[in-house]
């Protein structure tokens, strides 16, 4: 449902730019004299930025944001007047952007906010009251190397930024895995993983890196990864898993990267 909505936002969003490209060039309204000299193949990659935009900001994807605004930045630099600061400037500036905004408000914890204050409204609005709801074991990583888990969490977080690390993942109540990779590698092992509740989700966010994710053959995966400027290669949705095996979601975002979904 998310995804399905997402695409409708897309697709006005584009009909709303593709008007806008049209009554301009029309002479329906105008637009600084400046911008008359931008050619067709900035216009269609401004395009794509501001989808971009647009994708990031529905899944706090910073690098998402900040990078496509520097390269629309220098796309119009001219008629902005910032060509003092284009392009490398413009670049840094973003980077520093992503790693304070990732610092100040971490994007996983937005979501599992965001996630956990919708299950509560809507199990309240069902309900017809709210509590607290049950009590959530929880297991944060942000670090490189190696690691292995063998415990009772149901949500599991790990996060590889300018850096390399292979994390095995052997909780024996998996319930979500959120996995981040900026600017890094990152490795996850999901063999050992005990899933009693039949279903798994594992978020992922991959802006300038690289993520595996392996697999376990008998389970049932789901693709929902978002791709924006990147790469995703499945090897495993199309593997059928166990009749009742494991339900395993996985869904979240790739900017100028690689996912790679391999069963094992």
């Amino acid at each position: 449902m998310r995804n399905r909505i997402k695409n409708i936002l897309t697709a006005i969003l584009l009909l709303a730019l593709s008007a806008s490209l049209i009554l301009w060039k029309l002479d329906v309204f105008a637009l600084p004299e400046a911008f008359g000299q931008i050619a067709i193949w900035q216009l269609i990659i401004a395009v794509i930025m501001v989808v971009i935009i647009f994708h990031s900001i529905i899944d706090i994807n910073y690098v998402g944001i900040f990078f496509p605004l520097a390269i629309l930045a220098i796309i119009f630099d001219e008629p902005l007047g910032i060509t003092a600061i284009t392009p490398w400037i413009v670049l840094v500036v973003a980077l520093l952007l992503t790693i304070a905004f990732e610092k100040l408000l971490p994007s996983h914890w937005i979501k599992r906010h965001f996630k956990s204050s919708a299950k509560e409204f809507k199990q309240g609005f069902k309900d017809g009251f709210k509590d607290d709801g049950p009590t959530i074991n929880v297991d944060f990583t942000e670090n490189n190397g190696n690691s292995d888990f063998s415990d009772d969490n149901e949500y599991i977080y790990h996060s590889i930024k300018m850096g390399s690390g292979t994390k095995y993942i052997t909780s024996r109540n998996l319930k979500t895995a959120d996995l981040s990779s900026e600017f890094g590698e990152l490795s996850a092992y999901f063999e050992r993983a005990q899933v009693p509740g039949g279903e798994v989700s594992i978020h992922t966010k991959v802006a300038f890196g690289e993520m595996n994710l392996y697999i376990p053959r008998e389970w049932n995966v789901n693709n929902k990864v978002a791709v924006s400027m990147g790469d995703c290669t499945d090897n495993a949705s199309s593997i059928p898993g166990e009749e009742g095996g494991v339900k395993c979601v996985i869904d979240g975002s790739v900017s100028f990267g690689d996912l790679n979904i391999i069963k094992v």
